[in-house]
């Protein structure tokens, strides 16, 4: 979903160029999203009805220049896996905003169809917060 919504909100932005790719660090390659996550993304315009999932890899640890962890168990995994990438592992939840109070955001695996469309909710503006960023940054640059 993060994938989506960034790719949508880059989209009209003028002189930004931003690869963005979805990956797990326990998913099963090449299983489709849920279908509570397929149902919910489709209420914010978007269709994963062709995704599947990725593991993450080394190379991929090595290529990117920012990884999003969603909670802390996710963050200490992936800093344990790979300490070398400590400087590039961020906490999304670090753009949801002033009205959102947790540091962490729910694995909407386990929320049901309603805490799913919730979840998707503080995605959603994570992603339009980090995307405005990046805009700034872009600009700033230009």
């Amino acid at each position: 979903m993060c994938e989506a919504l960034l790719i949508r909100e880059l989209a009209g932005v003028p002189g930004i160029r931003v690869a963005t790719s979805s990956a797990g660090l326990h998913a099963v390659p090449g299983r489709p999203a849920h279908p509570w996550a397929i149902a919910a993304a489709r209420d914010f315009g978007i269709s994963l009805d062709g995704h599947r999932a990725r593991l993450l890899t080394q190379p991929m640890v090595d290529e990117f220049d920012a990884i999003f962890a969603m909670d802390y168990q996710n963050q200490v995994e992936l800093l344990s896996r790979w300490p070398a990438a400590r400087k590039k592992v961020y906490m999304l939840s670090a753009y949801a905003g002033e009205n959102y109070r947790s540091v962490e955001i729910p694995d909407p695996y386990y929320l049901g169809p309603e805490g799913t469309a919730a979840c998707y909710q503080v995605l959603k503006t994570c992603i339009q917060q980090l995307a405005h960023c990046l805009s700034k940054s872009a600009n700033a640059d230009s």
